[in-house]
């Protein structure tokens, strides 16, 4: 039985959250969380409680030995494992994972447990050891050692197969080991160390037994730890001497205590880093790092959060796991970020624009002014309170070569500022004056002396002091859109500018030219890699790759990026592309062709890259502006390393029950529900694993990437199943091969081979019967037949001939009512099934003051009128391949793009509506000079999906139904006497071909608010007549209405 854990006192669990030693920490800007995150794997805390000791399974398991007894973290939770599971009873101060992944557990009062995978055992150690077990090692032949605090050593025999005892033998005073050992380990050569209480150090290899020669100033001191590093010097932790490094082959030691850089001189561990440190764990003065460069301290006061450190170890993925005495486990990841916040001087945490100008200072753009920070010094502030900006709304930060720093502002247009003087920053009214709202969009340096400005209205070339006007570009002079997103000058000199909707264009020799990729994006930023190509980001598209302006590459979450929307590019010293994104940051390694991802648990506390605002820094490192302030890629000697994910299959439930793991299990047919739950440890990042899982024998294929960590099957069928699932981290590795678990489903018996044979048997011996005696009554019908079937044959000959005429006369009215589509289903199966069109323009037609005029006229005339009128509009919409829908009154309704699907829908629609609008406008100027009421007609259009088709089974009529009548009914409605009123949607299918007024937001009834526009005519590119009324031939053409233009005039 597992249980979450209740008890958190681990003597080596917990999290660093925040912080780092102030010898790491630059003037300005703290080592953000990517140093040490925590969690509390517990709710309940006793004072006394300490921790023992942690390691990892085979399946990335995390064990923790706590004075409460075992438990075990798998990635999700933290399970408390007692005796009702099978453990020994008491704390835990020893663990091992062994050469074949099973565990072993040293207990406080003399227990032993072993774990295989499956099950727990509380073993019989030889006569029985009743003293606390501090240490376990596995020899290389092996060999199971303990090491306890009263009875000496002792090795195990095998691990018998059933049953508690164990064979073991003692290796006592009479082998020259103390009864009271502290701890052992194992060192390279195969040598067994021991750690006396009282001082001695006594080794065992090939079993005989000497004492470890050490230099002579560690006898003055008692031993208790003994460690060996990977280039092969022991380490000796001491009570009151500090630590103490010896080089076997030389004898030459080191010393390390308060003197030279440690808190505490009572040294209890040792561990060791992914790069070679050493980390020395005290009684009272936290965890001390000696590498090449001193000793670095970790405290209470810069990220550890217990003084007193139990343990240091190492997982697979290079994280050291530190376990403290009354603070649980704490994770270190590595020196990898920088952040800057308020504490660091930032008047506000979102930083839109970032910075390092010549004299290694660091600038950061917010909403509350300008922020300097240096190596040495306090914070300097730019702001409007101190008079020196027009707005606090900070953009874009550029230093051109003479020293100025140019500020693109979000309000007040572009400024200059010469940090020199200080004073107050000058507005550029050259190019201020002339952009929309005052608002700088994108910043960039061009050639010595020039600037290139984007804004809302298109993008300036700038040249300060040239007396000059600066050169604006838009759509007209080649620009893909006038709304600039980004501006990037590459090294070759060309200026790319990114834009909303219509992509990127590129300035060679002040000639703009768009980019066309065959389709709409809106690009958000550019870099250039150190093989020249450049890196388009985009809003929600991922990262597009140009070569001579050709796409020879695209990335997107599938290939590993946390988001495809991309809020900023660069690269950093090394070559390596950064990409910061809106769910955190991603590295790019060309090396292996992919990506790293780093989320708020790898220690990017940025979260939410701010568009554009990055920076490539003197050092080689890189900075980013983030909505939690700024954050500096630091110290990257680990941030590589890829391991693969090891993924498991943890549990799984059938019919909502929990089964064991067995493989190969066989379920019955009614046992069709099945739930497996999988997981992976992935200390570096747990927010950026990804998994895809598949159930061979039913999933064709992989299913997609996700981050659930079960999968669910409701109904499974009979047959042989293999469930497969792989993990994919940060790094982008994959688990391979893939975890997997085989089971099968057991048919019901009324589905078995058996059952099948029995059926076929019957059923042949049914059908020959059946067959026979049928065969005896057909010869006796057909006598009978024959002599019906002449006498029918004169008579349905004649009805034949009538039918056959009046058939002719029938199809006829059909077609006149309905779709020739729609009649032929109607005459094959007697109904005509609703079809939904997903591209369909619905116009509506109503006649203003018919009213008025009806009053005035009999009925005869007033049908003959509008008999008159609604010919001329069928004529109309026939032309065009509209079909009508029905009249109502006074009011006329026809759609485009039914039955039969039409792409130029739209077009048609609207061309239509501008020929029936002259038509009336005609028929008005003929009845007033008559003297007769005008009538005058509201038109109005609108696109999307409807639903068409007959119902009933009486009186068919064509009919189309959905949201989009009734918009268009509105666009009626809302429009004006004599306009043709089109919704937002038909405009942005059309507005290629015709000239539109836009009216704004117009409330409509039940639909509230909808974009209108009215058209007012056929662009001239597109028209036959100056009044554009009527289409060009190119125009017909391109719709596909290949007739002569009079039929148009």
């Amino acid at each position: 039985m597992i249980r979450p854990i209740h008890d958190p006192s681990v003597l080596c669990s917990s999290r660093f959250e925040r912080g780092v030693p102030s010898a790491a920490v630059p003037a300005h800007g703290r080592q953000c969380p990517a140093l040490f995150l925590r969690e509390r794997f517990g709710t309940t805390r006793s004072s006394g409680e300490q921790s023992v000791l942690r390691c990892a399974g085979n399946d990335g398991t995390i064990w923790i030995g706590t004075e409460a007894g075992l438990a075990s973290y798998d990635g999700i939770t933290v399970y408390n494992h007692g005796t009702a599971d099978g453990v020994a009873s008491g704390g835990v101060r020893a663990l091992l994972v062994d050469k074949d992944g099973g565990l072993w557990a040293g207990h406080l009062e003399g227990g032993l447990t072993h774990f295989d995978g499956r099950r727990f055992r509380t073993l019989t150690v030889g006569s029985g050891i009743t003293s606390a077990i501090t240490g376990i090692v596995q020899d290389r032949s092996g060999k199971i050692w303990l090491s306890t605090a009263g009875q000496a050593a002792w090795s195990l025999g095998t691990l018998p197969e059933e049953g508690n005892a164990i064979t073991a033998e003692q290796h006592g005073e009479a082998s020259g080991i103390k009864n009271k050992l502290l701890s052992m380990t194992e060192f390279q050569d195969g040598t067994i160390c021991f750690v006396e209480d009282g001082g001695g150090l006594p080794t065992i290899k090939d079993g005989r037994t000497a004492d470890l020669a050490l230099p002579g100033a560690l006898g003055l001191f008692n031993p208790t730890s003994v460690f060996q590093d990977s280039h092969g010097n022991i380490w000796v932790g001491t009570q009151g001497g500090g630590a103490f490094r010896v080089e076997p082959k030389t004898n030459r030691f080191d010393r390390f205590d308060i003197g030279n850089g440690m808190n505490s001189n009572t040294v209890i561990c040792f561990g060791e880093d992914g790069v070679g440190n050493v980390w020395i764990g005290t009684i009272d003065g936290g965890a001390s790092v000696v590498s090449n460069s001193g000793v670095r301290t970790y405290g209470l006061n810069n990220g550890l959060h217990g003084r007193f450190v139990r343990c240091v170890v190492r997982d697979r993925e290079g994280n050291l796991l530190i376990g403290t005495s009354d603070s649980g486990l704490d994770i270190f990841k590595g020196d990898r970020f920088v952040s800057y916040d308020e504490a660091d001087g930032l008047i506000d945490p979102k930083v839109f624009a970032v910075m390092e100008d010549r004299n290694g200072r660091t600038w950061f753009g917010t909403n509350a002014g300008i922020v300097i920070l240096s190596k040495s010094g306090a914070p300097e502030f730019i702001t409007v309170q101190k008079g020196q900006l027009t707005t606090n709304f900070i953009r874009s930060l550029k230093e051109d070569e003479k020293g100025y720093v140019w500020v693109g502002t979000e309000n007040g247009g572009l400024l200059r500022y010469d940090p020199r003087s200080g004073g107050k920053a000058v507005d550029a009214v050259e190019v201020s004056g002339s952009l929309a709202d005052l608002k700088v969009t994108a910043l960039e340096l061009g050639q010595p002396g020039e600037i290139w400005v984007g804004g809302l209205n298109g993008l300036r070339r700038y040249l300060p002091g040239s007396g000059t006007v600066p050169t604006v570009y838009t759509e007209e002079e080649g620009l893909a859109g006038n709304n600039v997103t980004s501006i990037y000058r590459d090294r070759n000199g060309t200026i790319w500018v990114g834009s909303t909707v219509n992509g990127i264009t590129r300035i060679d020799n002040g000639k703009a030219v768009r980019v066309d990729l065959g389709r709409s994006f809106a690009a958000s930023c550019f870099t250039q890699d150190k093989e020249g190509r450049l890196w388009v980001g985009t809003e929600g598209q991922g990262i597009i790759v140009l070569e001579n302006s050709k796409e020879v590459q695209r990335f997107t979450t599938e290939e590993g990026l946390l988001s495809n929307t991309i809020k900023a590019l660069g690269v950093d010293g090394s070559g390596h592309v950064w990409i910061g994104t809106n769910k955190g940051l991603n590295k790019w390694r060309h090396k292996k062709d992919g990506f790293i991802a780093f989320t708020e648990r790898a220690g990017f506390t940025g979260i939410e890259v701010k568009p554009n605002a990055v920076c490539t820094l003197e050092n080689g490192g890189i900075l980013f502006g983030t909505v939690n302030g700024a954050t500096r890629v630091g110290s990257e000697q680990e941030s590589d390393r890829s391991v693969p994910p090891l993924v498991t299959i943890r549990a799984w439930k059938v019919n909502l029950e929990d089964r064991p793991l067995l493989m190969d299990m066989s379920l019955d047919h009614t046992e069709r529900n099945v739930r497996i739950v999988y997981g992976s440890v992935a200390l570096s990042d747990p927010a950026a694993v990804r998994y895809q899982y598949r159930l061979e024998g039913l999933d064709e294929a992989w299913q997609p990437i996700t981050t659930t960590t079960e999968a669910h099957y409701p109904a499974l069928p009979a047959g042989n199943y293999t469930f497969k699932v792989k993990a994919m981290d940060r790094t982008g590795e994959w688990t391979d091969p893939p975890a997997e678990f085989r089971f099968s489903m057991l048919p019901p018996w009324y589905r078995s081979w058996w059952f099948y044979t029995a059926l076929a048997l019957f059923i042949a011996i049914t059908l020959f019967s059946y067959i026979k005696v049928r065969e005896r009554q057909l010869r006796m019908r057909n006598v009978i037949l024959e002599r019906k079937v002449d006498e029918r044959t004169a008579e349905v000959v004649a009805q034949s001939k009538e039918i056959e005429g009046q058939k002719v006369e029938i199809e006829g009215l059909l077609l006149n009512i309905l779709p020739k589509e729609i009649s032929e289903e109607l005459k094959v199966n007697g109904k005509a099934t609703a079809r939904r069109h997903e591209e369909v323009s619905v116009m509506f037609t109503d006649m203003k003051g018919f009213t008025k005029a009806a009053e005035k006229m009999t009925p005869e005339e007033l049908v003959n009128e509008l008999d008159e009128c609604f010919i001329h509009f069928d004529d109309i919409i026939g032309k065009y391949g509209l079909e009508k829908i029905k009249t109502i009154g006074d009011s006329y309704m026809c759609a485009g793009g039914v039955p039969r699907s039409d792409k130029f829908h739209a077009h048609k629609s609207v061309l239509a509506g501008l020929e029936i609008r002259e038509l009336m406008a005609e028929w008005k100027r003929q009845r007033e000079a008559k003297g007769k009421v005008p009538w005058v007609l509201r038109i109005g259009i609108h696109s999307g999906p409807v639903v068409a088709g007959v119902v009933g089974k009486r009186k068919f009529a064509y009919d189309i139904w959905g949201d989009t009548v009734n918009t268009a009914s509105r666009m009626e409605s809302s429009g004006e006497p004599g306009e043709l009123n089109i919704s937002g949607d038909t405009y942005e299918l059309v507005k290629d071909c015709f000239e539109c007024t836009h009216r704004g937001q117009v409330e409509a009834k039940n639909k509230g608010k909808i974009d209108m526009y009215f058209v007012v005519r056929i662009k001239p590119e597109c028209s036959a007549d100056k009044n554009g009324t009527r289409p060009n031939e190119a125009l017909l053409k391109r719709l596909g209405l290949e007739v002569g233009t009079e039929q148009f005039a």
